[in-house]
């Protein structure tokens, strides 16, 4: 890991302190409607942003000219209109200016955010299920402060992992090495 830049530490150091702030939390101890609170809450964003953004992509939605040739006519493609001369012509790369998405259909879009939603509920329920479990096998072995070793393991996890990431991606590393 290489040394973090001045303008790094900051936002590290707050980062790391809120992890572990927000870590000595018994969450599976708060009452139940913030502990459903903190399960739907996302769930419903991350439902309502994924629909909202896959809305944008569909061509229909962005008042697009071209929109409406994709549904009438099908497309030709650069084989069947290029000139007899024995050469053949490679279709565009993709992700040229002049492709044209297909239309995602209603449902598609409602089945992807509800999917979406519904594994962040669950991730929900899973994380309070976790910490419930990581408190006992902590308090079963003899640790006085579990939650304070709890929030310490989630600092030292985030600020470690942020590091990381900031180091990986100052060099390029997630380029396919």
């Amino acid at each position: 890991m290489c040394a973090l830049r001045r303008d790094q530490i900051l936002p590290l150091a707050v980062g790391t302190v809120a992890a572990a702030a927000l870590g000595t939390i018994p969450l599976h101890r708060l009452p139940r409607p913030l502990q459903i609170g903190y399960v739907v809450a996302p769930a419903t964003l991350t439902a309502i942003v994924t629909h909202v953004a896959q809305g944008a992509r569909d061509p229909r939605h962005r008042g697009d000219t071209d929109a409406d040739s994709l549904t009438t006519e099908p497309a030709e493609s650069a084989q069947e209109t290029a000139p007899v001369t024995g050469t053949v012509v490679a279709d565009e790369p993709a992700g040229t200016a002049d492709e044209v998405e297909a239309p995602i259909s209603t449902s598609w879009r409602l089945g992807l955010s509800l999917g979406l939603g519904a594994l962040v509920a669950g991730a929900g329920v899973a994380g309070i299920w976790i910490d419930h479990r990581v408190e006992d096998a902590l308090r079963s072995r003899g640790v006085p402060a579990p939650r304070l070793v709890m929030g310490l393991g989630t600092g030292v996890l985030t600020a470690a992992f942020a590091a990381l990431d900031t180091d990986e991606t100052e060099h390029g590393t997630h380029s396919g090495r």
